[in-house]
Formats: structure tokens, C-alpha cells, sequence
């Protein structure tokens, strides 16, 4: 009977301590988009409509790259968190967050209406500097935003060109699903200009052998983006805070510095 009552206390020790790990394991869901190289990207261009992976601290996302996931992914594993993360198109990556599917969101640039629902960190963990792609035979002529009144701007849907652009009345605003379609439809003469990122478009132009194609307008504004959650979600500020101090971490051991010279 000792034995037995022996071996039913070691089986309630390993038991409470099963249950004290698993209470004790830090998790974090987080949204982001697949086809915004180099800061983030899956492997070949493609992915699912969402693509959902499981990344405990010392592993990574499998095919799914970039420059702001290794910041974002450093951050969190320095601070003990599993990450789950939702990769998958802008619009449905905003969407996740906005219903509560996930709890953070990156890479998010910041304009007004943005402000009204989210929370930010401090530390940007990108920047986007904005101008719009034409053809080379363009007959704009730029003065500004105003010198594209009454043209058709390709622009990927969901993404931030800050207030200005939001402002702009007489521009015709192309949906697009992706920047290859943008470059494509350029190329044919059915937009007169598209509006990107400068960084990342000129990735994906070099990706798909088009580099020179096309001119660049001078720039409208820039933009930092961050880690972003729901106001009104109790967890955000202690999730961002988070984010921060491993951003901090790793900034302190080198590995901030060796993410920077690996994109560079």
C-alpha cells in the first residue's frame, strides 16, 4: 500500500508539473502577409489562401522569409513565446486582427484611421518609402499628387499610402491582388501608373526580370511600420511591450545587427 500511494505521488507530481509548464508557456498569434519581399515572402511567390505554422523559440517558418519576420521572430523567442502565425494575403492578414483571430499584426504602416483602432509598438520593424511606377512614354508630368487627376494609380488592395493619398479625390484607385499583377497590367497600357513601395517593388521587378522597365515619379511621403494589435483587446499593450523588450535583447547580443548584414 506505501508503494502504491508512493507511486500515485510521483504520477500527481509529474502531473502538476505537466500542467505548471503548459500554464507557464508564452504564445502569441500573429498575422502577416506572404508576397512583401524582402520583408517578408514565401519561398516561391505562392502560398494557400492562409497558411498557419506553429514557431516555438530556436525554429523557424519553414519556406516563409524576410527581413521584418527574423526581427519579429528574434523579438518574441527572446522572450520565451511560441509563435503561431497566420501567413496569408493583406486584406485577410487585417481582417484576422480586426475579428480577433490573431492578436498582432506587421508590417502595419500608420495613417489616421489606422490610429483610431490600433495600437502600435514603438519600434518600427520596416520603412516604406511611396512613389508611383510608370511607363517610360508616361505623359505625366509630376506636380505632386494633383498631377495624377483623372488617371487609373494600380495600388495592392488594404495597403498605406498615408492621408494625402487617402485625400485624393480625383485619382482612379485600380484594386490590385498582388504586385506582380500591378507590373503586368503596367506593362500592357492598362494603368497609367502604379503605386508601391519603393524597396519592395523593386524587389519583385528584379524577381521578375523587368528592372528598368519602367520609371519611378518622385516620392509622396514614407512611412515606418510596426507590430500592431486591437486597442480594445486587454492583451496588446502587454504583447507590444513584450515585442519591445526582446527587440531590445536581441539588439543587446548582436543578433538585431546580424539580421540587418544577412538583407543588407
Amino acid at each position: 500500500m506505501k508503494r502504491l500511494r508512493g507511486v500515485l505521488l510521483a504520477t500527481l507530481c509529474l502531473v502538476a508539473g505537466a500542467s505548471s509548464h503548459a500554464a507557464e508557456e508564452k504564445r502569441v498569434r500573429i498575422a502577416t502577409l506572404y508576397d512583401y519581399p524582402p520583408f517578408g515572402f514565401y519561398e516561391d511567390g505562392r502560398a494557400p489562401p492562409i497558411l498557419e505554422v506553429v514557431v516555438p523559440p530556436g525554429s523557424d517558418a519553414g519556406r516563409f522569409q524576410g527581413y521584418s519576420w527574423d526581427i519579429v521572430r528574434e523579438s518574441f523567442h527572446a522572450q520565451g513565446y511560441t509563435i503561431e502565425l497566420a501567413i496569408t494575403h493583406w486584406a485577410r492578414a487585417m481582417a484576422s486582427v480586426k475579428e480577433g483571430n490573431v492578436e498582432l499584426l506587421y508590417p502595419t504602416g500608420m495613417n489616421t484611421e489606422r490610429l483610431a483602432y490600433f495600437s502600435y509598438s514603438e519600434s518600427p520593424v520596416n520603412d516604406a518609402a511611396f512613389l508611383v511606377y510608370v511607363n517610360q512614354d508616361t505623359d505625366i508630368e509630376w506636380q505632386g499628387l494633383a498631377s495624377l487627376e483623372g488617371k487609373t494609380i494600380g495600388m495592392v488592395r488594404g495597403y498605406n499610402f498615408g492621408d494625402e493619398w487617402s485625400e485624393q479625390e480625383g485619382i482612379s484607385k485600380y484594386p490590385l491582388n498582388s504586385i506582380e499583377q500591378g507590373f503586368r497590367m503596367l506593362q500592357r497600357g492598362r494603368l497609367d501608373g502604379f503605386a508601391g513601395y519603393e524597396t519592395n517593388w523593386d524587389y519583385v521587378l528584379k524577381e521578375m526580370g523587368l528592372q528598368g522597365s519602367f520609371d519611378k515619379l518622385p516620392g509622396f511621403g514614407s512611412s515606418k511600420e510596426y507590430v500592431v494589435g486591437l486597442q480594445d483587446n486587454p492583451d496588446t499593450e502587454r504583447l507590444l511591450r513584450d515585442f519591445e523588450a526582446g527587440l531590445q535583447a536581441i539588439q543587446e547580443n548582436g543578433e538585431y545587427q546580424r539580421i540587418v548584414e544577412r538583407w543588407r
